[in-house]
């Protein structure tokens, strides 16, 4: 029996204790398997193509949408289809637009679709008037595609941040009811520190209400950081993750992870060639670089935690938490517009 046996919370075996909810990551050197605890974490990817998003950045046009996309997000469907899970889907406007049947099918498999925005353009790189006109015009695109509600918002980059944190009155008032964009802790470009790591409603300053479903962090090596996806499941071991999510199985707190369509790949990722001068191609090149560390593994350490732990779409995570009591915004997110360093 794993973590993903179902059915009802069962004692522990003679001669073990679960640690208190309150335990700390280090004060659990090797957690054993968390059968006594049901919890379902959350899965989540964001549906870009990285060769649209540099050719935007270099060439000023995304382009068409690549046919490596297309196998990495057959791949990843596979996965999902072999461990039995539905996970979030955040869609951005470009790929919704020229992928259209592959929404429908997503959302026919079972998939959530949510928005990632239209062109992953950053909060930051927006006032609060072009993000409503983003905010709405990518939400109408994908309900006319799969004519169904879209309820969940993930900024690019992570960027509700210190100086953005505005903008989840802007996403609620978009008619999103649930937000993923938050990173708790400070980083070089995102990150928020201080802000509830887990799953919680918020009481906007308008009076409007929205759940905040943050991207999990650890304590690792002293420190804490991201954990839950990315470049982060690219270069940290396998057990460390494991590790951490038997923690939060065990605490009974939702971890939250999130991948890219190339961080499936199995092909080695390559931009320098969408460059047109010899700067961009070195941009190009180092971008391919960093994308490609640690890469050839993170299929492997997906499928295997899919296939130990219990997790669902997002979707169900905000609905357990709007019949909760909201919090109000912690005065220092709502205050302090000080860039991250």
């Amino acid at each position: 029996m794993n973590e993903r046996d179902s059915g009802t919370t069962t004692e522990p075996p003679r001669g073990e204790h679960s640690p208190k909810i309150g335990m700390t990551a280090s004060s659990v050197s090797e957690p054993p398997p968390a059968r006594q605890v049901q919890v379902v974490h959350g899965m989540s990817i964001d549906v870009e193509d990285h060769r649209q998003i540099l050719s935007s950045r270099f060439r000023g046009d995304p382009g068409e949408v690549s046919a490596q996309f297309d196998r990495d997000m057959d791949e990843i469907l596979a996965i999902l289809d072999a461990t039995g899970t539905k996970a979030t889907f955040f869609v951005i406007g470009t790929i919704a637009e020229q992928r259209p049947d592959c929404l429908r099918r997503w959302a026919d498999l079972g998939h959530e679709i949510a928005s990632h925005g239209y062109a992953h353009k950053p909060i930051w790189a927006m006032t609060p008037t072009e993000l409503r006109e983003e905010l709405q015009s990518c939400k109408r695109r994908l309900e006319d595609t799969i004519s169904e509600p879209i309820t969940g918002f993930r900024a690019p980059i992570f960027s509700v941040r210190w100086d953005s944190v505005w903008a989840l009155d802007t996403i609620s008032e978009c008619g999103f009811t649930y937000d993923s964009s938050i990173v708790p802790v400070r980083m070089r470009r995102y990150g928020v520190a201080g802000f509830d790591p887990q799953p919680a409603p918020y009481l906007l300053p308008s009076g409007r209400r929205i759940v905040e479903i943050p991207l999990s962090i650890g304590r690792l090596w002293g420190r804490t950081m991201p954990v839950a996806g990315g470049g982060y499941f690219r270069l940290l071991p396998q057990v460390t993750i494991r590790r951490i999510l038997r923690r939060f199985t065990m605490r009974q707190e939702v971890f939250v992870v999130y991948c890219h369509p190339y961080d499936m790949s199995a092909q080695p990722f390559q931009s320098a060639d969408l460059a047109e001068n010899w700067l961009d191609r070195l941009k190009g090149g180092l971008i391919s670089f960093k994308s490609n560390l640690g890469r050839a593994k993170v299929r492997r350490l997906v499928r295997s935690i899919l296939e130990t732990f219990r997790f669902g779409p997002l979707k169900d995570i905000a609905e357990k938490q709007e019949t909760h009591e909201p919090k109000r915004l912690l005065a220092k997110a709502c205050s302090d517009v000080r860039r991250p360093v």
